[in-house]
This record gives structure tokens, C-alpha cells and sequence, in this order.
């Protein structure tokens, strides 16, 4: 339990470096765009502190405005010289100008340091789960407490689940957000904006995909969560205007040297003809859809749903109107789908991937699929097709 009140502050050169609770094991979570810690102050935070996020900035300002009023009406924790309990009051009267004599303080004596931090502020605040989890994955690896005493000892999972009243798998998506997220994605969480195993989704993909997305705000980011556990990674989507996906020049060489020429790309981006050069192209813009395609089409299209299952059927029925004589369509080997199935009753050949391919953005950023991919072949020169992909992977004969 806390005692003895002290109101006089120590002098700035005391300050002792905080430490983050997941130091020892990775990079400590970088803390969401609020308030900073301030500079040249005689207290640090407790690493067992920043385990929760520091109010929202008009939420500080108004706590300041009242401070400015009516004072600091309860002490500042301090553990070892750094606040464990208190850092929105500290920061708020710092703001409303209080000199630091004028901030008491009360040192802390109980038996647990993080229960005491977890207790105070599941009191004070009403955090949903996803906000709960991200606090404990901050703590599963470490447990700093008392210097000598208990600063090394460890919480497991289980056990920083149970202290939060979360699920570990829970805990598991907040761990991946902290670990491989952007600064501002594992903001949202803690704010309350985002569930945390949404942003686990997006946090997988490449951090220059990341950030737009967060941006976009947080139906933003649930869309590319849902297109992530589809397919992978976000392609052609509404975050695809710098990051379009394009298939690598190996595997479109294959393709135009197994249909002789590519006279139409339906799903296209002015930089992929770099690659591509069809005859002629067909862009997000100009919605592919609601044209006519003819002649040798190389397809590899949108793969969130549900555009990749109209873009599928949209080449079935060009090929059943004969205006398609020749295609070659590249997707998720998702064959367990309706579209996917679709496909496989129509095509003349289908070669699977022995890999993953590399998508490449206009950024020269690379994907990382989860999956592996098909070449749908739909014509009548299966040997071409078979000569040009043999390499790529296995290849079995279609029903027509």
C-alpha cells in the first residue's frame, strides 16, 4: 500500500532510463500518437505504467484545466523514482504549470507493483477486450518490479490472460500487432478503434501497406482484415491506388508464350503494362466488368471478394460467347470457393504452383502470400500451355 505523502520533488538529475516491459525479448511497442513523456523532468515512467496508453490529448487538456482549478487532488505513485500510478495527472499538471514542489507524490510499498498498476486502471477505465489484450502482451514477457527483487521474473500468457480477463488468443493477436505493426495501427487498438485481431491481419502485411490503410480509418482496416484471411495480402482493393499488386515478368512471359500474344488484360494498371503490354488493357477505373473482352486474355484479378468471383464469371461468359478464344487466369489456389470451382469446370488446364509467387507493388515491395497460386488455363492448345508451365508446378488435365 501506498504512505507517507512527500510533495517535494526530486532533482532532474535522478532521472533513471525507463525500460519497456518487452525489452529484453524485441522492440518496445512505439507508444501511440498522444502525449510525450516531457523532457529535462525529474520523474520517469515506470515501465509497468506504459503498459496502459496515456489519454488522448483533449482528455489531458481538460484534466489540466481542472488540475489549473482545483490542484492535484491524488498523490503520484512513485516506484524507485519512476510514476507507476499517476501519469495523466503528472503530465496534466506539468501542463496547467505546476511546479514539480506543488506535485505531491507517495511512494509505493505494496507486495505487487503490476497488480496494483492493473487493478487501479481496470477501475478507472472501461477497455474493451482488444484494449485489454494489448496490455497484456505488454507484460507476457517481463515483469519489472522492485530493483533486486522481482525485476526479472517472468508472466507467462496464461498468466497475463488471466490478469486481464482476455482469451491467449487474444493476447496472441496483440503480441503480432505490437511485434510486426505500425506505430499507428497499435494506437487504434489501444484507443479503442480497431479490434485486435483485425489489426493482427493487417499488421502481417508490409508495413508501407500498413499505414494507408490505418489512415483510411477503422472500416478501413476491418475490409483489409477480411481480405488478408481470403486471400493473403491486400490486392486491388480501395488501398490499391500505390499498391497494386503486380504479377512478376517471369510468370507473364510464361503466359503470353503459351497464348502467343496477350491481346487483353482486363484487370490492369498503366505500370503492370510495363510487364504485361497486351494489345490493350482494361483499369480499375474503367471497370473491366462492364466491357467486352476479346481475343487471348491474361486475367489475374481482384482477389478480394467479392470482385475475384465477377471477375471469373465475366471471363466464363466471354468464353461461352466465343468473343474470349484463348485465357489464362492467375489466382489463390482457393479451391474449396464457388468461383474457384466455377473455373475448374470450365478450363482446359490447371497448373499449381510449386511455390508462392512474389507479387510486386509499383514500390518494388514484395508480398508474401500465404497461399500458393494457380495458372487457369481455358483454350485448346493445352500442349503450349503444359510446355510453358511445366517448371512452375504440377499441371492436370480440366473436364473440357
Amino acid at each position: 500500500m501506498p504512505n507517507k505523502v512527500r510533495p517535494a520533488a526530486p532533482s532532474a538529475g535522478t532521472r533513471r532510463p525507463i525500460v519497456h516491459p518487452n525489452s529484453a525479448k524485441s522492440k518496445p511497442p512505439a507508444r501511440p500518437p498522444q502525449a510525450a513523456w516531457p523532457a529535462n523532468t525529474p520523474y520517469e515512467e515506470h515501465p509497468l505504467a506504459a503498459i496502459f496508453p496515456i489519454l488522448e490529448r483533449d482528455a489531458l487538456v481538460a484534466l489540466a484545466d481542472d488540475i489549473r482549478l482545483h490542484g492535484v487532488r491524488e498523490p503520484i505513485v512513485l516506484l524507485g523514482g519512476q510514476v507507476l500510478d499517476g501519469r495523466n495527472r503528472y503530465l496534466a499538471a506539468r501542463q496547467a504549470g505546476l511546479p514539480y514542489a506543488a506535485i505531491p507524490t507517495v511512494e509505493f510499498e505494496g507486495p505487487d507493483p503490476l497488480a496494483y498498476v492493473i487493478s487501479l486502471n481496470l477501475k478507472r477505465r472501461h477497455l474493451s477486450e482488444s484494449q485489454r489484450a494489448m496490455v497484456a502482451a505488454k507484460i507476457e514477457t517481463a515483469r519489472p518490479g522492485r530493483p533486486g527483487k522481482d525485476a526479472n521474473s517472468q508472466v507467462t500468457r496464461p498468466e497475463a490472460a488471466s490478469l486481464l480477463n482476455v482469451s491467449e488468443r487474444s493476447v496472441a493477436s496483440a503480441a503480432v500487432v505490437l511485434e510486426r505493426g505500425v506505430p499507428e495501427l497499435a494506437a487504434a487498438v489501444e484507443a479503442g478503434k480497431v479490434a485486435v485481431s483485425a489489426a493482427a491481419e493487417v499488421a502481417r502485411l508490409l508495413e508501407a501497406v500498413q499505414a494507408p490503410i490505418v489512415d483510411e480509418g477503422a472500416a478501413a482496416v476491418r475490409e483489409a482484415a477480411r481480405e488478408v484471411r481470403e486471400t493473403g495480402h491486400v490486392h486491388r482493393t480501395a488501398f490499391s491506388g500505390d499498391y497494386e499488386w503486380f504479377t512478376p515478368a517471369e510468370h507473364v512471359e510464361r503466359a503470353r508464350a503459351a497464348l502467343g500474344e496477350i491481346d487483353l488484360d482486363p484487370a490492369s494498371h498503366p505500370l503492370a503494362q510495363q510487364t504485361v503490354r497486351a494489345a490493350r488493357f482494361i483499369t480499375k477505373e474503367a471497370n473491366g466488368l462492364a466491357q467486352e473482352w476479346w481475343g487471348r486474355v491474361f486475367l489475374n484479378p481482384p482477389y478480394a471478394q467479392p470482385l475475384i468471383a465477377h471477375f471469373v464469371d465475366k471471363l466464363l461468359a466471354e468464353l461461352e460467347a466465343s468473343r474470349v478464344t484463348e485465357a489464362i487466369l492467375l489466382t489463390h489456389n482457393s479451391t474449396d470457393t464457388a468461383w474457384a470451382q466455377h473455373a475448374l469446370g470450365a478450363c482446359s488446364a490447371i497448373c499449381f504452383t510449386r511455390g508462392r509467387i512474389r507479387f510486386v507493388s509499383p514500390k518494388r515491395d514484395v508480398a508474401a502470400p500465404t497461399q500458393g497460386q494457380t495458372f487457369t488455363y481455358f483454350g485448346r492448345d493445352v500442349a503450349a500451355f503444359h510446355r510453358e508451365f511445366a517448371e512452375v508446378g504440377c499441371i492436370f488435365p480440366g473436364p473440357m
